[in-house]
């Protein structure tokens, strides 16, 4: 029966080691899992701490960026405000020499109803009928604000200059004509119309077969139409609307023309006095 004693001292061993197994093996566990759950919390801790100083770092940057946006449109705002209130009183400026033509276009109303041609013969030979027209035109050419208007052009719209071109073009040319029979000049071929026609086909292009059937004489009534789109291309600088490619392309063969017409009256020396 010795043999009673030994199983159970072995069979007491193997329950001891089996149970430290298991302590061990729990420990070890705990140990692991608090380790882990420590180093979760940790790198959940450094996630918290990265995104915090992720969003100050953005907050940081937006208001920098918000800062500069403001810096840049306050400073293009007040640009685009000097440049408004340049081009308003830019506007002011040239609807003054507009205004100044008034005596002009009266000549252009007058000289409608002659028959050029025939005045300039007359005119020729007849002192009394140049005294006439003489009286036709007695206003001061010097009150007519031409240089004022060229100083507006840097501000005005190419459209809007366009028009004021054409419209001064034809009433100096209407001078232009009285000129020459306030003098007696019998020179019609100095008078070239073929170049007011040319400024029409551009500025007014539906008229040109009105001014082919009544000639020069039909000048005068082409300019209510280029005084409304005047104002009509004042109101889209008010708006600020951009001028599309087709309208800066008119507005350029426009002045081209009106220029052109405008030296040849410098040339016949009817208004050298006010250029």
């Amino acid at each position: 029966m010795d043999w009673i004693p030994a199983i159970s001292t072995s069979s007491l061993l193997i329950l001891a080691l089996g149970l430290f197994r298991n302590l061990i093996i729990t420990r070890l566990t705990n140990s692991v899992k608090h380790e882990y759950d420590a180093k979760i919390e940790n790198l959940k801790a450094e996630l918290r701490k990265n995104e915090e100083a992720f969003k100050i770092d953005l907050s940081t940057k937006t208001s920098q960026i918000e800062a500069l946006r403001n810096v840049v449109l306050s400073g293009v705002t007040s640009r685009q405000a000097v440049i408004f209130e340049r081009q308003l009183v830019a506007v002011e400026q040239l609807w003054e020499a507009f205004v100044s033509l008034a005596p002009a276009k009266e000549v252009s109303a007058w000289m409608a109803e002659v028959k050029f041609e025939s005045a300039a013969k007359e005119a020729a030979k007849n002192s009394r009928v140049r005294e006439m027209f003489s009286m036709i035109g007695n206003f001061d050419l010097n009150n007519l604000e031409i240089k004022q208007a060229l100083k507006t052009r840097p501000f005005i719209s190419p459209l809007a200059w366009a028009y004021y071109s054409a419209y001064e073009a034809i009433v100096f040319h209407a001078i232009t004509r009285l000129h020459m029979l306030k003098n007696g000049i019998d020179m019609v071929e100095v008078i070239d119309s073929s170049r007011v026609i040319s400024l029409v086909r551009v500025a007014l292009p539906h008229q040109v077969q009105y001014i082919e059937k009544y000639g020069p004489s039909a000048f005068h009534y082409l300019l209510e139409e280029l005084e409304s789109n005047l104002l009509a291309a004042f109101r889209l600088m008010f708006q600020g609307e951009e001028v599309d490619k087709d309208n800066l392309e008119k507005a350029a063969a426009i002045i081209k023309q009106s220029e052109a017409l405008m030296d040849a009256n410098v040339k016949s020396g009817a208004v050298e006095e006010t250029l």
